[in-house]
């Protein structure tokens, strides 16, 4: 497995409000032992110790204690929702904090069970083309926005739309697909995809706790 350098940030987005599974993602238990942050970080860990956590402001008190404060980014009050305001937010401090930082590779809280070749294929990507303005999975479903790297200059140019008084797009999926010059976009391979899947229901954790 490849150990990353500090110029690829790994990112953990935690910001949402899991309406739909009606408690914090981050904490439900998988097994007696571990839940879906501590799954995340076990995995991730074998590509970078320095790990970065997305969350609001109000969530905070609950990441302490994993995080330091210098890793948990806070979402700005940028006029963006979703996801979206968690990469901005964060791509911002390390604007500031991280001098070497060239991407962030995003993931989200809810796949805690994403196989590591699905994380290590994308980072040999990055390695060969770490000036390319992304690189994301393509699925049955369709483009996958989350678990993907977004590079600092592609960032810098959504965030510099914020100050403009044009109308803003939220969707990760269309603002991709409106990045020049092109993403790199790479297939997933089917037997990857049941464990690529977001995590978003009761019902949905049943079916992996199975």
């Amino acid at each position: 497995m490849s150990h990353m350098n500090t110029d690829l940030i790994f990112l953990l987005l935690s910001g949402g409000r899991s309406v739909r599974m009606g408690e914090e993602k981050a904490f439900l238990p998988i097994g007696h032992r571990s839940n879906f942050l501590k799954k995340l970080i076990q995995k991730l860990n074998v590509f970078s110790k320095d790990l970065y956590i997305s969350i609001r402001s109000d969530q905070v008190s609950e990441y302490t204690s994993l995080f330091s404060k210098e890793r948990i980014c806070i979402d700005q009050n940028f006029p963006i929702q979703g996801p979206l305001i968690g990469l901005l937010s964060s791509h911002f401090l390390f604007k500031q904090t991280e001098p070497n930082y060239q991407a962030i590779f995003v993931f989200p809280i809810d796949i805690p069970f994403v196989k590591l070749k699905t994380i290590q294929r994308l980072i040999n990507l990055y390695q060969k083309n770490p000036n390319g303005s992304g690189i994301f999975y393509q699925s049955n479903s369709g483009l996958e926005p989350l678990c993907g790297i977004y590079h600092r200059q592609t960032l810098e140019n959504w965030e510099s739309e914020i100050h403009s008084k044009t109308k803003l797009e939220f969707s990760l999926q269309k603002k991709i697909r409106s990045i020049s010059p092109q993403p790199e976009y790479i297939s997933l391979p089917k037997e990857e995809e049941k464990f690529f899947r977001n995590i978003n229901t009761k019902q949905d954790l049943e079916f992996y706790s199975q």
